[in-house]
């Protein structure tokens, strides 16, 4: 009888070999066209809801300090100027230089805890563009409906704070001068300056060295918080982007 003529029942199925048992298989899923899942666009909302949230709490919290710094210092102004009027003056510069003094020691933490903040913030718009990228690889016919940046790098932060694309040095250093650390440092530099003044007068100096080293005493103060804070801004010296701009788009 010829074997290769049966038509008999099938015999038990061959064991695969040990390669084509351990090779993967794409698991059927109606979804499997799509590179992240199913599930992917919700899990990215929620992300991006978290990183929302975060944002907003940290920004709460550099209005609180800076309102807190701001109030402190009204206070403490308010109390020496009536301290003042009620005791003709006496007493009053020495109190002055034991209370400002600590006032000072409340703007520069502001300062650094604000600029903390800005950093944090600069973080959190990074990460958003990364999920923003992921939206658009999930669905690319969206790009065009996209305001805010969708790449991790210094033209994508640009776009997503919706400034000018090409600000220029000049710019540049017009938005940063505005920003909210910048004028906590100059009210920190400027009462460092009234401190200096007011200890030179209790010492009996003259007038113009008490101005000179005030003035000496600003920019000092000034420039060592604005330059740290220029500093810890910059994005693009602490990591390198996963996701940077092309040529053709910066």
């Amino acid at each position: 009888m010829d074997t290769t003529s049966d038509t008999g029942p099938a015999g038990r199925p061959q064991r695969a070999t040990a390669p084509e048992a351990r090779r993967p298989r794409a698991a059927p899923s109606p979804a499997s066209a799509q590179p992240f899942g199913p599930d992917a666009a919700t899990i990215l909302a929620t992300e991006h809801w978290s990183l929302l949230g975060f944002r907003s709490l940290i920004w709460n919290e550099a209005m609180s300090r800076a309102t807190v710094f701001l109030s402190v210092l009204s206070a403490a102004i308010i109390t020496l100027a009536l301290l003042a009027n009620a005791a003709d003056g006496s007493h009053t510069t020495a109190l002055a230089l034991v209370l400002l003094p600590v006032v000072l020691l409340l703007g520069i933490a502001t300062h650094l805890r604000v600029v903390q903040i800005n950093t944090e913030e600069i973080e959190v718009m990074l990460a958003m563009n990364r999920l923003r990228r992921a939206y658009l690889e999930i669905a690319p016919g969206l790009e065009p409906y996209f305001t805010t940046g969708h790449h991790d790098d210094a033209p994508g932060l640009v776009a997503s704070f919706l400034l000018p694309r090409t600000p220029g040095r000049r710019a540049q250093w017009g938005y940063f001068l505005v920003n909210t650390p910048t004028v906590i440092a100059t009210v920190d530099a400027a009462l460092a300056a009234a401190i200096v003044v007011l200890a030179a007068r209790q010492g009996d100096a003259p007038a113009t060295v008490a101005a000179v080293t005030a003035t000496a005493a600003f920019l000092l103060v000034w420039a060592a918080l604005v330059s740290w804070e220029r500093h810890t801004m910059d994005p693009v010296a602490r990591a390198t982007p996963r996701f940077p701009t092309p040529p053709d788009h910066s």
